[in-house]
């Protein structure tokens, strides 16, 4: 998916901003290929992606956002291993030496990748490290703080690791015992889940991540539902949604949010169990009611239209999303029949979904799969006439 949208942008950029733009998405996309100077995609195994070479040796950053990193690489053509970065202080030099780093250990170093700029006008683009570092898991206190890789590496089957659940250590080994490693109370995991359910790793993770998503995902928000006093037929049902994020150390959703998708989708029903109304329901193309309440931010180009396209994106349009926990509360209103059947029951249901449908249809063609919806949460309540 990626690659189908940076060809796109290579192809259809137009001036400096743009293109530079485009072009800086694979210093952390494929940084290795970038570091060697090798930017057309698709890469070899080698050079795409994000590997554990790369992070492990980033020795340090010159700032925050756009790929900030200094690499140490080692020299495999002279069996050099170089100097690897990480968490621990007393790993044991083998096929290369060790070191420990701080940086690993918090925020600042997600941070590098984790926001983007527009490199021709500096528009925000994505900010996950910025919603963090001012929002309340970020306490300014070491005992305390919360950082990307408390719950980001702490996840693994059976342990979502949201801010709303717990988040156990994970004792093991780092390295293999016959070369020196040591048991150690824990060892960071190293999954790396978002909110992608769509396999997209190679084995052994890409069984067991796609279902870690969804975990992720099911333990990040809850609903509340408020219904107005006073509720007969003939009069209007007034109710409100509260939408909370719970769970994330971030705003709901992150990342590159023109292309997420979070959605509420309520309903009312009668006792025969009759849709009265709904909002926010999916079509049989996977086309969202336009109806719908969704969260997402909306980039403008310089022509003030709408665009899903970053490198085009001059200014934000809109950004309406629910910050750590924080909440936005929705309103409805709806007209009772006289002849209803009570009681009535209204369903409230929070979906999610990495990109639009039509999106994926239109960058992969005959190679497009159907992007799983992932239900968040949902509530019922029952109201009485």
């Amino acid at each position: 998916m990626f690659q189908a949208v940076y060809n796109l942008g290579k192809e259809t950029a137009e001036g400096e901003s743009q293109k530079q733009t485009i072009e800086s998405c694979v210093r952390c996309h494929h940084p290795i290929g970038h570091s060697a100077g090798e930017t057309d995609l698709p890469l070899d195994d080698e050079k795409g992606g994000v590997v554990c070479d790369f992070c492990h040796s980033v020795r340090a950053t010159t700032g925050i956002g756009n790929a900030p990193y200094i690499l140490s690489p080692g020299n495999a053509a002279e069996m050099e291993g170089g100097i690897k970065y990480g968490p621990f202080d007393d790993c044991p030099d083998t096929i290369h030496k060790n070191q420990f780093s701080e940086l690993h250990t918090r925020s600042e170093f997600c941070g590098g990748c984790h926001d983007v700029s527009h490199a021709g006008n500096d528009l925000p683009i994505e900010q996950t490290y910025t919603e963090w570092r001012q929002g309340p898991y970020n306490t300014g206190d070491p005992e305390t703080s919360v950082h990307c890789q408390d719950c980001h590496m702490r996840q693994r089957p059976g342990f979502p690791s949201t801010g709303s659940t717990e988040r156990p250590d994970n004792p093991g080994f780092a390295s293999p015992e016959i070369m020196g490693g040591k048991n150690r109370p824990h060892i960071w995991t190293h999954y790396f889940v978002g909110g992608s359910a769509v396999h997209i790793s190679l084995p052994p993770n890409s069984e067991a991540q796609p279902q870690m998503a969804i975990d992720r995902l099911k333990n990040a928000a809850t609903l509340e539902v408020h219904v107005n006093s006073n509720v007969k037929k003939g009069g209007l049902l007034q109710f409100k949604v509260d939408v909370k994020n719970t769970g994330a150390g971030h705003y709901l959703p992150t990342g590159l949010t023109e292309l997420r998708q979070m959605w509420l989708e309520v309903s009312i029903t009668d006792s025969a169990g009759s849709v009265l109304f709904n909002r926010g329901n999916v079509d049989s193309k996977g086309n969202i009611d336009p109806e719908a309440l969704i969260y997402h931010t909306v980039f403008g180009n310089e022509k003030g239209e709408p665009t899903i396209h970053v490198w085009e994106a001059t200014h934000i349009i809109s950004d309406y999303r629910v910050p750590p926990k924080g909440k936005k509360v929705e309103q409805f209103a709806f007209l009772i029949p006289e002849d209803i059947k009570p009681p009535l029951k209204i369903k409230a249901v929070l979906n999610y979904r990495s990109a639009p449908q039509y999106l994926v249809n239109d960058l992969l063609g005959e190679k497009a799969i159907k992007l799983p919806i992932i239900n968040m949460t949902e509530l019922t309540k029952e109201v009485s006439l």
